[in-house]
């Protein structure tokens, strides 16, 4: 759960690899914006969620649609590799909604991801494009498509916002590893963290961060003050062992962090997540840390979203954890 010490130092290191986390900024939860987005001759969809994840050179997208002829809720995945794959008819991957794909292509092109599938529509090929790229800040997602076959040729540009995770986890498809358990209590109740929590690595997604083996995290929660103590075994950083002791008053709290650089973190509820701030310089690169972490209505299961900003880029992971 507070993996903050690994993150700085494995945060910096692996943004330091060209390309490695070029497509990570397109993790998260996106809500199609229409009035920003050009459907060009096709029909637009009344709304749509689009959840997608990147780990490594693994890409995911679970899409849920709704448009004039109901909802449908579909998968979209590949290997980000550059090469193009001949689909089986009952491979998991070939079918988008209606569509049954033949042939997928995932490939990174500067900051974007570019995925070109191919169709058999009554005995022709047809092509579709697809180019993925987020903005700068963060808060948008773009998804250009071109498609071509031997009647159609057409562009659009689809326009998303990021979206709150919890936003999506009632909307009827699967959603990312422990996105579930971001529907928190409502009335703004501070709930407590006390427990041993235990990390799901099935249920995570590190982004471009090895996982550890093993990690178990004791939590002593008085409010204001949150103790918690990290015993991580494997990983990039190997085995730790860590105290550290937060107050969610906003209070600043001091501790050593990679190479014997201090880490400053200040903490605060925003109803009833706890969200935890964190600075650093590791290498001569200032980083910054934002971890929010939730609490599930039954009291089993705790999800930390961590986004990391730093000189060299920013990314994104969830660990999800189980009561013990």
């Amino acid at each position: 759960m507070y993996r903050k010490i690994s993150v700085i130092a494995v945060a910096v290191a692996a943004l330091a690899l060209p390309g490695l986390a070029q497509t990570n900024s397109l993790n998260g939860t996106w809500k199609l914006n229409p009035s920003k987005s050009d459907f060009g001759q096709f029909p637009p969809p009344k709304e749509e969620t689009s959840v997608i994840t990147v780990s490594g050179s693994d890409f995911k997208q679970q899409v849920m649609s709704v448009g004039q002829n109901g909802t449908q809720s579909y998968t979209r995945g590949c290997t980000i590799d550059g090469r193009e794959v001949t689909l089986a008819p009952d491979d998991p991957r070939a079918h988008i909604g209606a569509v049954t794909l033949s042939k997928i292509q995932c490939a990174r092109q500067g900051n974007s991801l570019v995925i070109t599938e191919t169709a058999n529509l009554r005995g022709t090929d047809l092509t579709d494009r697809l180019t993925f790229s987020a903005s700068d800040d963060g808060k948008t997602m773009t998804m250009d498509s071109h498609i071509t076959s031997a009647t159609i040729n057409g562009d659009r540009k689809l326009v998303y916002d990021a979206a709150d995770p919890a936003s999506a986890a009632g909307v009827g498809m699967a959603a990312t590893p422990g996105a579930a358990a971001m529907i928190h209590t409502g009335g703004g109740a501070t709930p407590n963290l006390s427990g041993t929590w235990k990390l799901d690595v099935s249920k995570s997604n590190f982004g471009q961060i090895p996982p550890p083996a093993s990690q178990t995290d004791t939590i002593e929660h008085n409010e204001p003050s949150i103790k918690i103590v990290e015993d991580q075994k494997g990983g990039m950083m190997g085995d730790m062992n860590l105290t550290v002791t937060l107050s969610s008053d906003g209070k600043e709290t001091t501790y050593p962090g990679m190479g014997g650089s201090p880490v400053t973190s200040t903490a605060h509820w925003e109803g009833s997540t706890l969200v935890v701030i964190s600075t650093a310089s590791f290498q001569g690169s200032d980083v910054k840390i934002k971890d929010s972490y939730t609490l599930s209505p039954d009291g089993k299961t705790l999800t930390e979203m961590a986004h990391v900003e730093t000189g060299m880029g920013n990314f994104d992971s969830t660990s999800v954890y189980d009561k013990q």
